[in-house]
């Protein structure tokens, strides 16, 4: 093969090196494209971290050539920060195979008719950041149907429905001081899950942060349970029920911003 880059060493006039010796070249190349303010992101180190989402088998041209290739112009050049990388996603216990119709792909997943936030979920649920993981189309229903409706789905339509019974008329209740010490441990808890997810987020671990995502839901289900959210008890304890709702109100609009990545549209 000719064409492509020289290997500069005697002996090997011949031979070129490697196609991603100068691919990586090409993230800087379009985003000059895109606007004449391109130095402003690729050289300037100081103030910009670049972050990578390769698959395992480049890794080395992303964190060893690439780098290697900007360090040897002696600019001033915006290097790798954070390199996140995955493994395999297999399909049905084989391979995905485009050539062989094997798997599922964007415009097949489009035909099912399921939203697009139901695939966001779940091939980020599998996003194969430690080991390879598995596409099967029993865990995708699962997944929707057992987490997404059961989970996230059903603690906030029971809340909202609640919202816009005759108690409320669609009305979110003023807060009021009743107050149990069950309900700060919970809070508690939902701050130290929203801590967790930060931090996990911070180190680019998309999959746990999805799951925290859902673990701070589950408390808000297990919360209503906790407190028998039913039309007794508005008419027993007024002021608690107002309480609940308030809280879990609150908790609804913490999870649309932390689903937001995930799932914009559910979001």
């Amino acid at each position: 093969m000719k064409w492509g880059t020289q290997v500069p060493f005697p002996g090997y006039e011949d031979k070129v090196i490697y196609s991603w010796f100068d691919a990586c070249i090409g993230y800087v190349s379009i985003t000059a494209k895109y606007t004449d303010q391109w130095e402003k992101w690729w050289r300037n180190p100081e103030d910009v971290q670049l972050y990578q989402f390769i698959g395992k088998d480049n890794v080395v041209f992303h964190s060893v050539i690439f780098p290697a290739s900007q360090i040897g112009t002696r600019g001033p050049w915006t290097k790798v920060h954070h390199l996140s990388t995955t493994d395999y996603l297999t399909y049905e216990g084989g391979k995905f195979s485009k050539s062989r119709g094997i798997g599922v792909f964007g415009d097949s997943a489009q035909q099912t008719g399921g939203s697009a936030d139901v695939w966001r979920y779940y091939l980020l649920s599998r996003r194969p950041e430690t080991g390879d993981t598995e596409f099967s189309w029993d865990s995708f229903i699962s997944a929707n149907n057992s987490i997404l409706l059961n989970n996230l789905g059903n603690f906030a339509s029971r809340v909202l429905k609640f919202v816009n019974s005759r108690f409320y008329n669609n009305i979110v209740p003023n807060w009021t001081r009743y107050h149990e010490p069950s309900f700060e441990t919970w809070k508690e808890e939902i701050n130290r899950l929203l801590t967790k997810y930060v931090e996990v987020l911070n180190t680019v671990k998309l999959r746990a942060g999805l799951a925290t995502a859902l673990h701070i839901s589950q408390q808000g289900n297990l919360f209503l349970q906790t407190n028998k959210l039913n039309d007794k008890l508005h008419e027993s304890e007024p002021a608690k029920c107002t309480a609940v709702i308030s809280l879990t109100v609150n908790l609804i609009h913490l999870l649309t911003s932390i689903i937001t990545p995930y799932m914009p549209e559910t979001s």
